[in-house]
């Protein structure tokens, strides 16, 4: 039995549009504080930085609970395609080859700006989704 106590959870944040992630943040730390979960943040300007974060993050031997929160906007280039994939695909891989890794994914992958402020808003806040199945990854294992 894990005591929920030790368990932390890091909240990587890519903060390139700190108005849809601000609020997913403060939707994240609400749950986690209410459920007595001790989190820490740290802030990376783009998306395709929090994989690589979460990497040299990792320790091993240790129970490590990471929350990824970023948004990603499609343009008018295949660049939309290449990191909305390459970092969806990345942050599996270090779960797989970190056995005691887990990861929730809060990073939108959005078509146009409005889609991203309906997802970081209130009611359908990506924060609060990230949080609540991060509570649920740790219910399953303590």
């Amino acid at each position: 039995m894990i005591n929920k106590k030790k368990i932390h959870v890091e909240i990587i944040i890519a903060d390139y549009y700190k108005d849809i992630t601000t609020p997913m943040l403060k939707a994240a730390t609400d749950i986690l504080k209410k459920n007595e979960i001790n989190f820490s943040s740290s802030f990376v300007n783009g998306a395709f930085e929090i994989p690589q974060i979460i990497k040299h993050k990792i320790k091993k031997n240790n129970l490590n609970f990471f929350i990824a929160l970023g948004c990603i906007v499609k343009g008018q280039t295949y660049h939309f395609e290449v990191l909305s994939n390459s970092i969806a695909k990345s942050l599996l891989d270090l779960c797989i080859h970190n056995e005691n890794t887990f990861i929730t994914n809060g990073i939108l992958n959005v078509n146009k700006m409005s889609q991203a402020l309906a997802r970081s808003s209130n009611k359908k806040n990506k924060g609060i989704e990230s949080a609540n199945a991060m509570l649920s990854v740790i219910k399953c294992i303590t």
